[in-house]
């Protein structure tokens, strides 16, 4: 008989950007539904070790990947590998961006195609690396993580808010085109989340002075992020084309 506290067993899930912070969250949140995980990274093999490290202790198989998802020989590695040791993607997470604080006039082409390279042709290239699996199978799982500023814009982000509003575009195309095949396709979107990473956008603010207007006045969690994307692949089988926001009803107010 069936797991019900693990509806993805048999399932492999890939997670780009999993070597910490919400990728490693949503690690282990698919490990915990049973998920085996292919844990990629662009080059901190520690960082990751430790995602996967995390995922085995929940009772999954995992392995560490690395590759640059915005060059699609290191995608195309990555899925070699990590099919031939864990099986077919049933589940893909794009969740890999750099995010660089950057005036536009001061923003170069190099600079430009770097953050759009990772955050949205890496995308691009992990998903058609994934479906044709996903079609095979008669089912997938494919979850695009993007963020409030795709949606309300940010000062001196023009390239990671394109990424980040191409993200939900791409959502859609992919959603209309291959839910036939049983594949469904959302967005997820994060807003103010307990990281680790520097809050280089807000130097001289605490995390509790920047939710002061937000509804729910505190800031969210990784788990917060990560358990929405563990529902729509395990229970949303009716969700797709959706941008989904985890932001303390941060929308209402601005």
């Amino acid at each position: 008989m069936a797991d019900a506290s693990r509806p993805l067993a048999g399932r492999t899930a890939l997670i780009t950007g999993a070597g910490r912070n919400i990728g490693r969250a949503m690690a282990r949140q698919l490990a915990a539904a049973g998920a085996d995980v292919i844990v990629n990274v662009r080059q901190n093999v520690a960082e990751g070790e430790q995602t996967a490290e995390e995922v085995r202790a929940l009772g999954s198989r995992a392995i560490v990947v690395t590759g640059d998802v915005s060059r699609v020989e290191d995608v195309r590695a990555v899925f070699e590998r990590g099919t031939a040791e864990l099986g077919p993607v049933h589940v893909l997470v794009n969740n890999a961006a750099v995010r660089p604080h950057q005036p536009f006039l001061e923003i170069t082409p190099e600079d430009w195609n770097w953050v759009l390279g990772i955050g949205l042709t890496g995308a691009f290239h992990c998903a058609q690396a994934a479906i044709p699996g996903m079609v095979e199978a008669g089912w997938g799982r494919i979850i695009n993580i993007s963020g409030r500023d795709g949606f309300s814009g940010i000062l001196n982000r023009a390239h990671g808010v394109t990424v980040k509003a191409g993200i939900h575009g791409f959502t859609k195309a992919l959603a209309l085109e291959f839910g036939p095949a049983g594949i469904t396709v959302n967005t997820v979107v994060p807003g103010l989340i307990h990281t680790t990473r520097p809050a280089e956008w807000y130097p001289t603010l605490s995390y509790e002075e920047r939710a002061k207007g937000i509804p729910v006045r505190h800031a969210g969690s990784v788990e917060d992020v990560a358990s929405t994307v563990r529902f729509l692949v395990a229970e949303g089988e009716y969700i797709s084309g959706q941008a989904v926001h985890v932001n303390g009803g941060e929308f209402l107010v601005t």
